[in-house]
This record gives structure tokens, C-alpha cells and sequence, in this order.
């Protein structure tokens, strides 16, 4: 894989976007037997949980496209690095307005959401920082 190459260099924000995902939607499909607390957990703050997660899947998809037939390399490294400072941003806002009644709120086998928040904010600071060295790779 070459970095200096714009398409390279998005497949791997691509690949950093779709983590992002995953790790966004986790809990999901790992906790049970909770809905109202995690329905509540999703939807804390003003976009809640799940717009961060829906702008990591747009981020993959706007960078696997670079490098694509009838493509502009330029505009696309441009949008996903939007793209990608929106989803840390969203990350933020949700992460500072979490409540912490419904943080704690799951049962002791579910412990291990309470570093959720901080593994969603570290992937999207990744992400957006990968994104700008894709966007360097093309200017």
C-alpha cells in the first residue's frame, strides 16, 4: 500500500471510518436486555450516539470513492475530511452531553460501556486525522 497515493490513502480512511462504525454500533449487538437504557443512550445529546456512527459509514463510503472511474480525487478528499471533522464533532457533543444516570444506568456485566464514549471519541479523532493526511496525499 503507498500513502502518497490518493487512493491508497483513502482506502485506509475508509477502512478507519468503517471501524469507527462498528465500534459506534457495538453495543447493539452486544447488550441485552436493556432497550429503554440503551435506547436512551443512543439518543443522548443533540444528534445522539447514532449520527455519529451514520456519518462514519458516509466517511467510508466518500473515501473508497477516490480513486474511482469519473471521480474528482480533489473534491472527494475534501468532502470526506468534512465528512470526518463532523463525525468528531458529533462525537463531542454527544460525549458532552451523555447523561450520567443513563451511562451508569446498565447492569454490572455491562461495565464496559462506561469506556465506550472514549473509545467513539478516539476513533473519530483517528479518523479525522487520517482523513486530513488523505486530503494531504492529494493537494
Amino acid at each position: 500500500m503507498n500513502l502518497s497515493d490518493p487512493a491508497d490513502a483513502g482506502k485506509l480512511a475508509a477502512v478507519v471510518a468503517a471501524a469507527v462504525a462498528v465500534v459506534v454500533f457495538a453495543p447493539l449487538v452486544l447488550v441485552t436486555g436493556t432497550g429503554a437504557t440503551i435506547g436512551a443512550y443512543y439518543a443522548a445529546g443533540p444528534f445522539g450516539l447514532t449520527a455519529v456512527g451514520l456519518l462514519a459509514v458516509v466517511a467510508a463510503v466518500v473515501f473508497l470513492s477516490v480513486g474511482q472511474p469519473h471521480t474528482d480525487a480533489l473534491t472527494l478528499s475534501g468532502v470526506g475530511a468534512v465528512v470526518a471533522l463532523g463525525v468528531v464533532l458529533t462525537a463531542v457533543a454527544w460525549v458532552l452531553t451523555l447523561d450520567s444516570t443513563v451511562l451508569f444506568g446498565f447492569p454490572v456485566e455491562y461495565a464496559w460501556i462506561e469506556n465506550h464514549r472514549w473509545a467513539v471519541l478516539g476513533g473519530a479523532i483517528v479518523l479525522t486525522a487520517v482523513s486530513g493526511l488523505q486530503a494531504r496525499t492529494v493537494l
